[in-house]
């Protein structure tokens, strides 16, 4: 899987993430426990980097399982 480094896109989806970290207000996802299970599955150079959307952080929590077969690193 191919990640996107854009400031503007989920790094999984490709979403919009409506981060406003840069911004003059609190991003939302300073409100969000994001697991470091989900973080750990992006590359280091984009953790703490690259904004996840809310529906790829509440798809982690409702089926990890689910979500790494979908975006998680594929094996052979």
């Amino acid at each position: 899987m191919a990640f996107n480094n854009s400031k503007t896109l989920c790094p999984f989806c490709n979403g919009v993430n409506k981060c406003s970290a840069e911004s003059e207000s609190a991003c939302w996802c300073f409100e969000v426990q994001i697991p470091k299970s989900l973080t750990a599955l992006l590359p280091i150079g984009l953790i703490d980097k690259s904004c996840i959307c809310l529906a790829c952080i509440n798809a982690f929590k409702e089926n990890e399982h689910l979500f790494k077969e979908k975006y998680g690193p594929k094996q052979n």
